[in-house]
């Protein structure tokens, strides 16, 4: 592929490094329609700014930034009210019908751009977006999680999932992390999971509720989807709120009304992260109070290798591209 022109507008970002998420994995696959060939995949990125397009002020070469997932307009009805990462005239998520980060550079407008803290690497900056990004918003803006709750998440071993845990401790919450392998139970227990449910069928509730003395759990953060539908719900306590953050599988839920009446439940979806948090975020991790958990590098040439081990579940963490 021809190396991108920065329009006006734009920037041109010498990638350094690109985080590998199963999002990715999926739009190899062909799930996602927007996704046309030939694609250059990939929307977790840093790097360095490379050049400036027309009309570009206030960043300058040679500085060190992490991409958002997400353009935004800055002035629709969302990004006013501070909710950017649904804005209303988004070009989408980088890597679908924009060109992303498997590649050595790309042009990407200005306002997507955050700088990069000393102290914090490329590898870990790629991670924050995403990873880290949706985690933090999905607890922390979407599910309101308050100190003594308990919050259970299911995938926790992956790379949100792994970044949900520590953001669940962060803001006081008990964490229950679910994993399909014992194997991973220290890794967890690591990064700040107080109870560790191994449970290979995803058939976890009874172990969830017996862990909350049968009330059940406050918030599920639930980042395989329907995979672990019907044990989340059993999980739930009164008035508990269930944030949807993946589907692995694409498949449907089902609920009956009276469920959630009868128990005042919550069902919420999350989408990203806003560029305000992304800042934060990356000033929580320069401070040590977040660790991006980067579970291994490998140059851009073995993205083939990533994806595999991705699709197997040995990796733990997020998976890093590196240029």
């Amino acid at each position: 592929m021809p190396q991108p022109v920065p329009q006006g507008g734009e920037v041109l970002v010498r990638l350094r490094a690109c985080g590998v998420c199963f999002h990715d994995v999926l739009a190899r696959q062909g799930h996602f329609p927007r996704t046309q060939l030939p694609a250059i995949i990939g929307h977790e990125m840093a790097g360095e700014v490379a050049e400036l397009g027309q009309g570009v002020a206030g960043i300058g070469i040679g500085e060190r930034v992490v991409v958002m997932m997400k353009d935004h307009c800055g002035h629709c009805r969302m990004c006013i009210r501070a909710r950017d990462n649904l804005c209303e005239n988004s070009a989408g998520l980088l890597g679908e019908a924009v060109p992303g980060g498997y590649a050595e550079y790309v042009a990407v407008p200005a306002r997507a751009l955050v700088r990069i803290p000393e102290g914090v690497s490329f590898e870990q900056a790629a991670v924050v977006p995403c990873a880290l990004g949706t985690a933090f918003h999905g607890l922390h803006t979407v599910a309101s999680v308050q100190p003594g709750e308990s919050v259970l998440v299911t995938g926790a071993s992956g790379g949100v999932g792994i970044h949900a845990v520590q953001v669940a401790r962060m803001l006081g919450a008990r964490t229950i992390a679910v994993t399909t392998s014992e194997a991973k139970r220290s890794f967890l227990q690591e990064y700040g999971a107080d109870e560790v449910i191994v449970s290979a069928d995803l058939d976890f509730a009874a172990q969830a509720r017996e862990l909350t003395g049968g009330v059940g759990v406050d918030v599920v953060f639930n980042i395989v989807g329907q995979l672990a539908w019907a044990a989340a719900l059993k999980s739930m306590a009164v008035a508990a709120r269930h944030v949807f953050v993946g589907n692995l599988n694409a498949a449907p839920v089902s609920l009956r009304p009276a469920h959630a009446i009868l128990k005042e439940m919550f069902f919420l979806g999350t989408d990203g992260v806003t560029r305000a948090e992304v800042h934060d975020l990356l000033e929580l991790v320069r401070v040590g109070r977040l660790r991006p958990v980067v579970g291994g590098t490998l140059p851009l040439a073995e993205a083939a290798r990533a994806h595999g081990l991705m699709e197997s579940r040995e990796a733990c963490g997020r998976l890093v591209l590196t240029m």
